[in-house]
C-alpha cells in the first residue's frame, strides 16, 4: 500500500510581486528583488546577495564569525521548505562602518533561481 503525502507548502508566497528569487531545490519563494540591496557580496561557495528582507527561512543559533569585512554575530539560514542552508543573517556588526548590515540576509546565488516576470 502506497501512502501519499501532501506536498509542504510554503509559509509565504510573494504572488504580488514581478520579481522574484526562490530555492533552486525546491521553489520555495525567498526574496522580492525590490528587497534587493547589493549584488556584490560573498558568500561561504561564493557570490552572494544582499537582501533587506526574506521569507520561508528559518534561523540557526547566533554565532561569531570573521568575514571578509570584520567581526560580526551571524546565524545561518535555511529553506523551511526542504533545510537547504542558503546564506545567512547578521545578527550585529562590531565595526561602525558594517552597522548597515544588521538585520540584513545574504543568499548565496547558487542556492537561488531568478522566477517570475524576469525577461
Amino acid at each position: 500500500m502506497v501512502k501519499l503525502t501532501k506536498p509542504k507548502t510554503f509559509q509565504a508566497y510573494l504572488d504580488n510581486c514581478h520579481r522574484r528569487y526562490s530555492c533552486v531545490h525546491c521553489r520555495a519563494h525567498l526574496a522580492s528583488h525590490d528587497d534587493l540591496i547589493s549584488k556584490s557580496f560573498q558568500g561561504s561557495q561564493g557570490r552572494a546577495y544582499l537582501f533587506n528582507s526574506v521569507v520561508n527561512v528559518g534561523c540557526g543559533p547566533a554565532e561569531e564569525r570573521v568575514l571578509l569585512t570584520g567581526l560580526h554575530a551571524v546565524s545561518d539560514i535555511f529553506c523551511e521548505n526542504c533545510n537547504t542552508t542558503l546564506g545567512w543573517k547578521y545578527e550585529q556588526a562590531y565595526e561602525s562602518s558594517q552597522k548597515y548590515k544588521e538585520g540584513k540576509y545574504i543568499i548565496e546565488v547558487s542556492h537561488m533561481i531568478k522566477d517570475n516576470g524576469w525577461d
